[in-house]
């Protein structure tokens, strides 16, 4: 006889409970049609990380690590949640303002740092230019120093991780950004050389503009790469559109041709303004790119990125210097009389700019740290009044600047900002309903008894 097999009872998957007509739920139904609106919806893909300074946000590399409410796991998040519920939000309550702080302490922190290292980079950029105009060496110099960020990062893993591991495998581990076979000759070329070329083009246009503006007007124009970045990612990388993006953008260019017109069209600091265009486009794109390979990178995978791209720049372009050095268009001279000092302070200062911009997005929101390099304006306006004695800022330079940036301000709004205001513009309006409400009530309340004796004073009249 064939022998029958036990029938077994499988509980229904979530989202998945028949309904009353044998198909689905109505929360199965509502849970399948959001998966299937997050696959296909644009809205939903062009949701990608905030536009931070650097164009892409380092993760930590152990999640636990970054204290977010949404690095949890779900078994974790679940239990809080229920506990904040059962626990009248104490726990909860206590936690987040915490974290809240501290993120802003971190970002005040590295903000004013970001401001500082920038500053103190322009300065020192504009002292070894006079003392050595060689802008593309100074450049070439400034990139091998990118060679360090892989040690830099492999100290603090030292430091901070409780599982250590050699420097080679660790530097395996986090090679895998580059392809799965590890590094090659054909995956630098292909992913870490284009990189390399666009920040060497950024830091020399930079230069190139720091000869013929000051420092105040270069970084103030530099700012404007963040409305570039919004568009080049409208139309390349399919973001979300934003009308209050669009006018940031206007708001840009206007500064630039304001900052262009202080001092006229036909002067030298239209060909200045011009190189920082270029300058702050190629640090768009650059920006752009590194969203366009990885997005949310951990910490190890962008320290070996941007090692990789500092050996492409210092292999790739030490022939142009020697081109340039043989065609006598750049000059230097013999190594004990290069003004090493201001080179070394230019490099780490750029250096530590850098690390700042990659890395602090993992302690604090990416907005307060671009936040920091728009203080920078301020700040090199200030090293250039005191210690350059230069001439204040004209009314022109001044409104140019003012405009820039607000336009860069407008950028920071989150892309929700709209419907947050009108949500707490209706929530205020409830709020005052309701005072009125309780108003009108109470003095309801204490006009009641006397309308009721004057009723009865009037019974009694009559009677």
């Amino acid at each position: 006889m064939r022998r029958l097999k036990p029938r077994t009872h499988t509980p229904p998957q979530r989202g998945l409970e028949p309904g009353a007509g044998g198909g689905l739920s109505r929360s199965g139904r509502a849970d399948a049609m959001h998966r299937l609106t997050a696959r296909v919806s644009p809205a939903a893909a062009a949701t990608g990380p905030a536009f931070s300074l650097a164009g892409l946000r380092a993760k930590p590399d152990d999640p636990q690590q970054e204290g977010d409410p949404g690095s949890a796991p779900a078994g974790s998040e679940a239990e809080s949640s229920s506990s904040n519920r059962e626990g009248d939000g104490g726990g909860r309550g206590a936690g987040c303002p915490a974290r809240g702080l501290r993120r802003l302490a971190w970002g005040a922190l590295l903000g004013g740092g970001v401001a500082l290292s920038w500053a103190g980079a322009t300065h020192s950029a504009r002292r070894a230019l006079q003392r050595l105009p060689a802008p593309f060496f100074v450049t070439w110099f400034a990139g091998t120093w990118n060679l360090l960020f892989f040690p830099l990062y492999y100290g603090g893993h030292l430091l901070g991780a409780d599982a250590r591991q050699w420097p080679w495998t660790r530097f395996r581990q986090c090679s895998r950004v580059l392809g799965e076979e590890g590094v090659t000759v054909r995956l630098l070329l292909r992913k870490a050389a284009p990189f390399g070329v666009l920040w060497s083009l950024t830091t020399y246009l930079y230069l190139l503009a720091l000869l013929r503006i000051s420092s105040t007007d270069a970084s103030a124009v530099l700012c404007c790469s963040q409305p570039f970045v919004f568009l080049l990612s409208w139309i390349g990388l399919k973001d979300r559109f934003l009308g209050i993006r669009i006018v940031a953008a206007i708001l840009s260019i206007t500064g630039i041709v304001m900052m262009a017109y202080a001092d006229g069209f036909h002067s030298d600091s239209i060909t200045g303004v011009a190189l920082a265009v270029g300058s702050a486009s190629s640090s768009a794109l650059y920006k752009v790119l590194f969203r366009l390979l990885g997005g949310d990178l951990q910490q190890g995978e962008v320290a070996v990125l941007l090692s990789c791209v500092g050996l492409c720049g210092t292999v790739l372009l030490a022939w142009i210097c020697v081109l340039l050095y043989l065609t006598h268009v750049e000059y230097w001279p013999s190594a004990q009389h290069l003004p090493w000092d201001l080179l070394c302070t230019l490099s780490s200062l750029l250096l530590s700019f850098n690390m700042l911009v990659h890395f602090g997005t993992a302690v604090t929101h990416p907005s307060l740290i671009a936040l920091g390099f728009l203080l920078s304006v301020p700040a090199n306006a200030a090293i250039d009044l005191h210690m350059n004695s230069a001439q204040p800022l004209s009314q022109e330079r001044l409104a140019a600047s003012g405009t820039i940036g607000a336009g860069f301000l407008l950028l920071l709004l989150p892309e929700e900002w709209d419907e947050s205001a009108l949500r707490w513009l209706a929530r205020l309006r409830a709020g005052r309903r309701r005072e009125e409400t309780a108003g009108a009530e109470e003095g309801g309340e204490g006009a009641t008894p006397s309308r009721a004796k004057i009723k009865l004073g009037g019974a009694s009249a009559l009677a």
